[in-house]
């Protein structure tokens, strides 16, 4: 599976809110169902996980986790 986790932890680490997501990071600006997809680990797109890693000024490490299969199974019980 993969995880958002890292993304949510560093939008707060930075203090940056969905509103500057949304509208303040020309050109490349999230709309808000993408911005919701992130926070409920669903998938988006690699251009969107190449514009939060321009935006936030980070890596690919820093915005995604994957967690094997079966660490999401043993999580759940």
């Amino acid at each position: 599976m993969i995880s958002f986790l890292p993304f949510r932890n560093l939008i707060k680490e930075k203090n940056i809110s969905t509103y500057y997501l949304r509208n303040k990071c020309e050109p490349n600006n999230l709309d808000s169902k993408t911005i919701t997809r992130l926070m409920s680990d669903q998938s988006v797109s690699t251009n969107t996980i190449n514009s939060l890693c321009e935006i936030l000024e980070c890596d690919l490490s820093d915005i995604v986790k994957f967690i094997p299969h079966n660490d999401t199974e043993n999580n759940s019980k």
